[in-house]
């Protein structure tokens, strides 16, 4: 059969089923509605749970998720495209899912795939909520499944990093670091000064409360879910589209987009980190894909064991937190943004009093100044604040800059083998031929694009500006050496050496002595 005329057995498996998604708003959700639509035109409904947000109705916020730039390219093949996709209110945090009885009986009557990709995403959410809405919706969504009459397939979204204490991952389930009907136990009686008291003892060698609940989660789906046709999808950290619908879109500061942002206005220029450590970035339409992929041959299979396929790139080995460094300035060179406070820079250490001194050095003390400069025109100073802001959320990213895992791709081999040439190419996640430079200068391009949403038209002023700011970095720097020479170097070279020497020795120890002693560990 000739490309031209082959049939996907994907879109095929699709045609006239009903589909049940959690997390729709959010940046994968969205991703996955649209790639369905375009993908898989003869499906008969998408069922999207939403619940109202600041005063604004489920229609409305449909309305607004359907007319992003998104989904133009799906809008164009088939304008009427909207009259599939049907939001159901709702919330994961209320029970029963907050859906009404008409909603519950629509969804058991005609629901064949759901897709569980709702959770909180913020690394330290305090330990309630991350429970209720990592953990409980789990159990909601499972007990919803078991009720449905034609269900074929279900798809939860983990996350390669819910394992993040082993050094190298399988695609299994592990045993939990505590009993989570427990853990949900005392979430129901326990104050919330209690269990933020206890949160550290609990996730015990955990970074945080995510990776801590999505580990529990994945092992309720184990326990809950033995009758289901359920697999389970860990990606790593999600960053833009690489090629569908269009190259570079994203539309949340998340993971490595706001590093991007903060760096390419001369906000963020150090972070704590290895240059040598794997970074494990998975494109979104790379992640959604696998996300399809697997909802059909879960359906088709009916595997015994609860299968789990890792969605990662670190196996490619090609990625380091400094590569990112180097071509992602490299890029933010020319893709410059508006209303840069100094030119891109970035820089990673290991060592933490090299990190304060740093951040004093180059984002504290420029700050300071800019907000000087604010109450002298009469204007709200507001430097300081960003700065704090970044730092709290850059951050939470420490564990994950210092570390570097090994997550096998195994099954996701064996499911691309039972695929057909077409459904390859049509529902691709094979990242073998995915050229960092290309895409990192795809990232920066449409974080300016469609996130930030700034004219292209006038990046040759944004670059302009940065080159002006360099020059201004370099003549103030000299400046200061030639400052510091005249007081300190000319009078006494052997006394500025020997207090080099003790500065050297002092910070070394005291970074040794803290590492120890694990003074800086969140």
């Amino acid at each position: 059969m000739s490309a031209s005329t082959e049939v996907s057995a994907i879109a095929e498996f699709f045609k006239r089923k009903s589909i049940f998604i959690t997390g729709a708003t959010g940046f994968i959700g969205k991703q996955l509605v649209e790639k369905l639509i375009r993908s898989c035109p003869d499906l008969e409904h998408i069922y999207l749970l939403v619940r109202p947000k600041r005063g604004r109705a489920v229609s409305e916020r449909l309305k607004e998720l359907l007319s992003s730039p998104l989904f133009n390219v799906a809008r164009a093949a088939n304008p009427n495209f909207e009259s599939k996709i049907l939001a159901l209110q709702g919330d994961i945090l209320d029970p029963n899912l907050g859906l009404n009885a008409h909603d519950e009986q629509t969804l058991i009557e005609n629901c064949h795939i759901v897709f569980h990709s709702a959770a909180t995403v913020r690394f330290h959410e305090p330990l309630r909520l991350a429970v209720q809405m990592n953990v409980a919706s789990v159990v909601k969504i499972l007990a919803l499944c078991h009720k449905m009459k034609k269900l074929q397939s279900v798809v939860h979204v983990s996350t390669a990093y819910a394992n993040c204490n082993r050094n190298n991952v399988s695609e299994m389930i592990y045993p939990p670091p505590i009993q989570p009907s427990k853990l949900l136990d005392a979430c129901e009686w326990m104050d919330d000064q209690v269990l933020d008291a206890l949160t550290n003892k609990l996730i015990s060698d955990r970074p945080n409360t995510y990776t801590f609940t999505k580990a529990l989660a994945e092992y309720v789906v184990s326990q809950d879910a033995k009758e289901l046709p359920l697999a389970i999808i860990r990606p790593s950290i999600v960053g833009c589209t690489w090629r569908e619908p269009m190259p570079g879109w994203v539309d949340n500061y998340n993971g490595a987009t706001g590093i991007i942002v903060a760096a390419s206005k001369g906000l963020l220029r150090t972070m704590i980190g290895s240059g040598q450590a794997m970074a494990d970035i998975i494109p979104v339409d790379i992640c959604v894909n696998m996300m399809i992929a697997v909802a059909w041959h879960t359906a088709i299979k009916h595997p015994k064991t609860i299968p789990v396929y890792h969605c990662c790139t670190g196996h490619l080995g090609s990625l380091t937190w400094g590569k990112i460094t180097e071509i992602g300035l490299g890029h933010l060179e020319h893709i410059s943004m508006e209303n840069a406070i100094s030119y891109p820079h970035l820089q990673f250490t290991e060592n933490r009093f090299r990190y304060f001194y740093l951040r004093f050095v180059r984002e504290i003390l420029p700050a300071f100044v800019l907000d000087g400069y604010m109450r002298l025109i009469g204007r709200k100073p507001m430097f300081i604040k960003i700065c704090d802001k970044i730092y709290k959320n850059v951050r939470t990213i420490d564990f994950f800059t210092l570390h570097s895992w090994i997550f096998p791709i195994d099954n996701g081999i064996l499911l691309q083998g039972e695929m057909s040439d077409f459904d390859r190419q049509a529902f691709n996640f094979d990242v073998s031929d995915l050229d960092w430079s290309q895409y990192w200068h795809i990232y920066c391009l449409g974080t300016k694009q469609y996130l930030l949403r700034e004219d292209l038209a006038h990046m040759p002023k944004c670059r302009k500006r940065n080159i002006r700011l360099r020059r201004l970095h370099n003549f103030l720097w000299f400046g200061l050496v030639a400052v510091i020479a005249k007081l300190v170097l000319f009078r006494s070279i052997k006394f500025h050496r020997i207090l080099i020497v003790f500065l050297r020795l002092t910070l070394s120890t005291l970074s040794a002595i803290t590492a120890k002693l694990g003074f800086y560990r969140k």
